[in-house]
C-alpha cells in the first residue's frame, strides 16, 4: 500500500466517523422528547473534562495531587511573582522614571516608556 492510498483510507474513515456522529446526534435530538436519559448522558459526556493537571511540586518539595492543593501551589507562585511590590531588579527603576519629582507620578503611556517597562519585568 502506498502512502497516497493510506491517506485516502484515513480520509474516508474520518468522513465515515463524521457521518456516524452526525447521525447519532440527529437521532438523539429527535428522540429527546421521550428519551431524555440518552440525550443528557451524551451531552454530559461531552462536557466533562477528560484531562486533569499533572501533580505539582511545592516549594518545600511535597507533591500536590489534589485539585485544591494544585490551586494553592499556583496561587502561591502567582502571588510571589505578581504582587504590589513587584518592581525592577535590585529595586531600580528605569532611568526614564528616575527624574526628580516624577517618581510618584504615573508613567506616560508612550510606546518607548511601555517598552522600557516591559524590558525590566521579571520573567
Amino acid at each position: 500500500m502506498t502512502q497516497e492510498e493510506y491517506r485516502g483510507l484515513v480520509r474516508s474513515c474520518r468522513e465515515e466517523i463524521r457521518k456516524a456522529k452526525a447521525e447519532l446526534e440527529l437521532r438523539l435530538a429527535t428522540v429527546v422528547g421521550y428519551n431524555k436519559k440518552c440525550f443528557y448522558k451524551y451531552i454530559n459526556n461531552k462536557e466533562t473534562a477528560k484531562e486533569s493537571l499533572h501533580p505539582f511540586l511545592h516549594v518545600r518539595g511535597n507533591i500536590a495531587n489534589k485539585d485544591e492543593e494544585k490551586a494553592e501551589v499556583l496561587n502561591a507562585f502567582f502571588a510571589s511573582v505578581f504582587n504590589s511590590q513587584t518592581g525592577y531588579p535590585h529595586g531600580r527603576q528605569p532611568s526614564m522614571l528616575e527624574k526628580e519629582g516624577e517618581r510618584n507620578k504615573p508613567p506616560i503611556n508612550q510606546e518607548e516608556t511601555v517598552n522600557g517597562l516591559l524590558c525590566h519585568l521579571d520573567a
